[in-house]
């Protein structure tokens, strides 16, 4: 019985492959062959390649870039002519990058075209004249005068019976301080007594032989000798005399000398000289004291001075007799001075130079060692200028600004300048340029960059610093 596929009435357009024989055997598939070592010698030998090519793109990454660029010329090369063509038309109508530098030799100059001075946000400003001081800030202390201290010792050996003041009382003139004892003054006032005995002795004696003498009842060589030793015991009684003044009694003590006795002469109350306040004491009742020692220290305190710092670098602004604002911050008040004394040392802690004024203190508020904020004015001084503080770069030890060429408005050269003081907002200027001059104001980072620029693709080119034009 015959059977019939229905797929059999199918027609396709393929070949039909001719029937295999029943007994005919599929071929095995091949087994992979092993990875011998001629393999391993060629995948070593690729890593080593790009190892190579990878170490010369890292040491000479400009040489690379010539390399690859021209592979890439060389294929773009089988390029049709019409995409080069558009190409060129596209470069045609791409922006140009500015021309910063001049042709060959380089004349130092940086070119900013004016169609590129609002885009890259460039801004310049005219050189002004000083004409407002320079206010310099200090910061200073208060002390007081020491050309106006009064420093209490005693003039001899003695001991110190009483204390008549403390730290901070005010004292008046001729009022008690210290009450001392002392026997170098018993001996003072005893030599005082004895030589103004002699004398009034030797005085008397000439005032008797001064008639006699002319009358001849006496030679004259009697009443020389009487004439010469009232002359030398005058002397001597004005030295006993100023010896007690030295050791501080006054005239109204020395006269009452003759009504003391005993022990009274041993004892001596020291008084203060001038009016102040008591600002040191190193004396204790007791104690054994002398000449060389500083018993009390009294200060006036109708004038204090102030000190004030200033820095190496400003000391050349400093002159005696300019005007100094003295600000006490924690009493709200402002007095005036003068520079009266510049030091002629440099601290060497604070590399600072110290300046002094006197200042009033009327009511006695202020007080030693207060802290102030003092404000010197210098007064301008031809020749200098003020730019805005932006136009100012400093780098590698130079104060440099770009100012623009005249009659060339797209030139810019760059410029020392020698700087007298930097505040926030503005500079002053030394020396390096003249009122009426443009510099740039704002960008000039930009300009010192295109600057650096020109001048390293500049063969043989050293840095351009141009002084004050004549």
């Amino acid at each position: 019985m015959t059977i019939h596929n229905s797929s059999a009435s199918v027609q396709t357009n393929a070949p039909m492959e001719p029937a295999m024989p029943s007994n005919t055997e599929v071929p095995a598939t091949p087994p992979p062959r092993p990875f011998g070592l001629w393999r391993w010698v060629r995948a070593i030998g690729v890593l080593v390649v790009l190892s190579a090519l990878g170490y010369l793109g890292w040491a000479y990454p400009e040489r690379t870039k010539q390399v690859l660029s021209s592979l890439n010329l060389q294929g773009s090369g089988s390029g049709s002519h019409a995409e080069q063509s558009r190409e060129a038309e596209a470069d045609e109508h791409r922006p140009k990058p500015v021309s910063l530098t001049d042709q060959e030799p380089w004349d130092g100059l940086v070119t900013i075209p004016e169609r590129a001075w609002k885009t890259m946000g460039l801004d310049s400003e005219k050189v002004a004249e000083q004409t407002s001081p320079i206010r310099l800030e200090l910061l200073g202390t208060t002390a007081y005068m020491t050309d106006t201290l009064t420093k209490v010792r005693p003039m001899f050996k003695g001991r110190v019976d009483k204390v008549h003041v403390a730290i901070g009382q005010a004292v008046k003139r001729g009022d008690p301080l210290i009450d001392l004892y002392s026997k170098e003054l018993a001996e003072a006032k005893s030599v005082y007594q004895i030589e103004r005995i002699q004398w009034q002795y030797d005085k008397n004696l000439l005032q008797t032989r001064e008639p006699l003498v002319k009358t001849r009842a006496i030679s004259q060589q009697q009443y020389e000798e009487s004439k010469n030793n009232e002359m030398k015991s005058r002397r001597e009684y004005e030295v006993a005399r100023d010896k007690l003044f030295i050791y501080g009694l006054t005239e109204k003590e020395v006269n009452k000398v003759d009504d003391e006795s005993g022990a009274d002469k041993a004892k001596l109350t020291l008084r203060a000289r001038a009016e102040g306040f008591v600002i040191e004491r190193d004396v204790v009742a007791g104690n054994m004291y002398d000449e060389n020692d500083t018993l009390l220290v009294v200060a006036p305190l109708d004038r204090l001075w102030v000190w004030g710092n200033v820095f190496e670098s400003d000391l050349h602004l400093i002159e005696l007799g300019q005007s100094w604002e003295v600000r006490f911050p924690y009493l709200e008040r402002q007095l005036q001075g003068k520079v009266e004394y510049i030091s002629n040392r440099v601290d060497p802690e604070t590399h600072a130079v110290h300046i002094r004024t006197s200042i009033p203190n009327p009511n006695h508020q202020l007080k030693s060692d207060m802290l102030v904020r003092g404000m010197l004015e210098i007064p301008p001084i031809p020749g200098r200028t003020v730019i805005p503080r932006t136009a100012l770069i400093v780098g590698d030890g130079h104060s440099i600004v770009f100012v623009q060429v005249p009659g060339r408005p797209e030139k810019f050269e760059r410029r020392l300048v020698v700087v007298a003081q930097e505040k926030d907002d503005h500079v002053v200027i030394e020396s390096g340029l003249k009122p009426g001059e443009t510099v740039v104001s704002v960008g000039a980072l930009i300009l010192t960059q295109i600057f650096e620029d020109a001048r390293i693709t500049t063969e043989g080119s050293a840095p351009h610093y141009h002084k004050e034009a004549d």
